[in-house]
């Protein structure tokens, strides 16, 4: 295995570039770190759009020339939600491989969410009750652990670019839309209800942008090394903000990056839900998930 590795994470709302060296102790090394707000799923996760591939090409292109010159020999390419469900993903995955060289695998669901839990485990000891949470564009992973052992996981096609074509169509959003996407989500939910149903949460660990937004409006630096953690008091006060704020208000937010004005009022409400159904003692906030469990695998 090459000392230097590049992990590319193709989520269907951003593209992420991640470069380590792995030091001999079997941990790595941050070298650089990249993102470009794609969209991929912006438009649904059953067709991509052309602006949203072409975009595509652009990020990739951009993070082909970080890699060339930070000299990483070993690439790994993993496409999720959006790069599974696409009738036309092929047309994408095709014309990275034509134009840039990078050949692409999709991963499934359980996959991803294997992912996402060895990843927080490098940061966190998972040995207590938690439900990790991952949301993306496309779909939202749940690992529910229960004594440091994951015993279920899942991923579901509610990620906040679905969500928000659905729903969100008002700003503010509407009343009626939030009891609309409310009530879908918790039948879309309903075997995630049942198993935590039998599991006494002691936190919600967050390994996702939304996750971090909360952290940013409450004035926290965002943490690239370890765990944090939120408040539930500080949690609620920024989900009713974001909630009742129209897209131009939301615009104004301290804390609020302008890539994630646009689907953040879903990922709240979809966070609600989920805090609702498990009611844990605590948020904790991961920087690490499927590139950082995707190195693990390299390393070991």
């Amino acid at each position: 295995m090459a000392s230097r590795v590049g992990i590319i994470d193709l989520g269907s709302n951003t593209f992420h570039l991640l470069i380590v060296d792995f030091l001999d102790n079997k941990s790595f090394k941050e070298v650089k770190k990249a993102r470009s707000f794609v969209g991929l799923a912006e438009d649904g996760i059953e067709n991509l759009s052309q602006k949203a591939m072409d975009k595509g090409l652009e990020a990739l292109a951009s993070f082909k020339s970080i890699l060339e010159s930070h000299n990483v020999s070993h690439i790994k390419v993993t496409g999720t939600a959006a790069l599974r469900s696409a009738k036309n993903k092929d047309t994408f995955i095709r014309a990275v491989k034509e134009n840039l060289g990078f050949d692409i695998e999709v991963i499934n669901g359980d996959r991803e969410a294997d992912l996402i839990f060895k990843g927080v485990s490098l940061l966190h000891p998972i040995n207590d009750n938690h439900v990790i949470m991952d949301i993306g564009g496309g779909s939202v992973e749940f690992i529910v652990v229960n004594k440091g052992a994951n015993i279920w996981s899942r991923s579901y096609n509610i990620g906040v670019g679905v969500l928000h074509n659905k729903f969100h169509k008002t700003e503010p959003i509407a009343k009626s839309e939030v009891t609309d996407l409310v009530a879908f989500l918790q039948s879309e939910l309903k075997e995630f209800k049942e198993i935590i149903n039998n599991v006494n949460i002691d936190s919600l660990i967050g390994a996702s942008g939304s996750f971090e937004v909360v952290e940013s409006m409450n004035g926290n630096l965002i943490s690239t090394e370890k765990i944090s953690e939120v408040s539930l008091e500080d949690y609620w006060r920024v989900s009713s903000r974001v909630i009742d704020a129209s897209y131009e208000e939301r615009g104004e937010m301290k804390g609020l990056p302008s890539s994630r004005v646009k689907l953040i009022v879903v990922a709240m409400i979809l966070i609600d839900v989920v805090i609702q159904m498990i009611n844990p003692k605590k948020i904790l906030i991961s920087p690490f998930a499927l590139k950082e469990g995707l190195l693990s695998e390299l390393y070991s």
